[in-house]
């Protein structure tokens, strides 16, 4: 029976020093579709936990009145955050093909018509901007108040390189807005 015993605690001992604290290559998060797509996804209620790819974590709040599109967490653009929750990664760790396009979905909530509001994809290589587009999100029927789904088409026909980085976020212009549920998608 100590024989037993002892081999147990070695075995939990073992298991506790292994490398099992390493993160999984993907999270529930990220998922590829097939050979010539990767989807990122974040619905923000883990967004504090410190999930990989996402940055700017002082964005998230509780959804102070009403609720948020989905769950109790958004991130919020104001006076002091002009910037979301963004997607950032070097694209050589998304997929070994170089993206062609990116696509992002999700929902907005504005508190005042904010033509400025918008989503902005940029690739630089060690800051330094290769590919910058952006996306209104405040077009004629949009109205302030009320939670809108949008999709953000961003083609790339510049050359890229793998070791270029990719950041993905909302720009506020100094006004308060919201957005829930984000996903990414890259096509190859």
């Amino acid at each position: 029976m100590k024989k037993l015993f002892f081999i147990a605690i070695v075995g939990i001992m073992a298991y506790g020093c292994s490398n099992s604290s390493n993160p999984p290559a993907a999270t529930d998060s990220q998922y590829q579709i097939n050979e010539n797509q990767v989807v990122f996804e974040n619905d923000l209620e883990n967004a504090l936990a410190g999930i990989p790819s996402w940055s700017n974590e002082k964005t998230i709040v509780k959804m102070p009145e009403g609720k948020a599109h989905s769950g109790e967490y958004v991130s919020k653009v104001d006076d002091v955050n002009m910037y979301s929750y963004a997607f950032k990664e070097t694209l050589e760790n998304i997929n070994k093909k170089l993206p062609k396009s990116v696509v992002v979905n999700g929902w907005f909530y504005s508190e005042v018509m904010n033509p400025e509001l918008g989503f902005v994809m940029d690739i630089n290589d060690n800051n330094k901007s290769v590919v910058w587009k952006s996306y209104r999100l405040m077009d004629d029927g949009k109205s302030e108040n009320q939670w809108h789904e949008f999709t953000a088409n961003f083609d790339i026909e510049e050359t890229l390189k793998p070791g270029y980085q990719i950041k993905i976020f909302a720009y506020g212009a100094k006004k308060i807005a919201y957005f829930d549920d984000i996903k990414v998608t890259f096509k190859f």
